[in-house]
């Protein structure tokens, strides 16, 4: 049985290998982005309890997906032992685990704004540049199919909760994203210093500099926490200008009906 579970979840199936922006990683690109706009049309008209009872799958799926991978670990790294790499320091798997509590738990209704934008903006990044998904892995191994899904799943909870309506954003509350930022910065740099080791260096949220040796280590939380909240301000503008546009072509259309 054991045997059989290796071979299943072994990185090199098929023969195959995906690279950064080869046609594999465009396929998930296409697929995940793809998948989730295609969710955003058939939701469209759908009533306010469907829109919900998708919402709450979906962030189902991100928790399991991330839970029973700790399960998975052993069958498929070549020390036979979970990765540390996995714990909850990085702000996709951060923000994975409080996607359920911001769907489920009413007290987390007030910070779900940032939770949501936070949610795309993490996977829209690692789907770019799915760093621990590239190096001669096979893109129909269990590891690669198991990341994307998880980001893919993730990025569909946040952009359906825009899309739905169920979370409408406001630029004055732009700021709860900025103080999420620097939380989550503080709670990988904890992560960092208690699991580093003289054999093991870990790089959560890329704190530390090592990911990126061509920027200075001193200024590297700076760069990190400004870079992902311009992104952050991104999807503001992406959001208030398809708001804008929906907006006039509805009026557009009553004008028309009207005449």
């Amino acid at each position: 049985m054991r045997e059989f579970l290796i071979n299943l979840f072994d990185d090199n199936a098929f023969g195959l290998e995906i690279g950064l922006f080869s046609i594999w990683h465009f396929v998930y690109i296409i697929l995940i982005v793809g998948l989730t706009f295609l969710g955003a049309y058939l939701l469209k008209n759908k009533a306010k309890k469907t829109k919900t009872t998708v919402l709450n799958v979906l962030s189902l799926i991100v928790i399991i997906l991330y839970v029973a991978d700790f399960f998975f670990q052993p069958l498929y790294t070549s020390d036979n032992e979970m990765m540390i790499e996995k714990l909850p320091f990085h702000i996709c798997t951060f923000m994975g685990i409080m996607a359920v509590f911001a769907q489920f738990n009413k007290k987390f209704q007030k910070i779900k704004e940032p939770i949501v934008v936070l949610s795309i903006v993490a996977t829209l990044m690692y789907i770019t540049y799915p760093g621990s998904a590239l190096g001669g892995v096979s893109p129909l191994s269990y590891r690669v199919i198991e990341t994307f899904l998880f980001h893919g799943t993730l990025f569909a909870w946040g952009v359906l909760n825009l899309t739905t309506g169920t979370v409408a954003l406001n630029f004055k509350n732009i700021w709860q994203e900025f103080a999420g930022l620097i939380i989550i910065a503080l709670w990988a740099n904890l992560g960092n210093n208690i699991y580093s080791s003289v054999e093991h260096h870990y790089d959560w949220f890329f704190m530390t500099g090592s990911t990126f040796p061509f920027i200075p280590s001193a200024i590297m939380p700076f760069v990190v926490v400004l870079s992902v909240f311009t992104m952050v301000v991104i999807i503001y503008s992406i959001y208030y200008l398809a708001k804008t546009f929906v907006t006039k072509q509805v009026v557009k259309d009553k004008t028309i009906s009207y005449n």
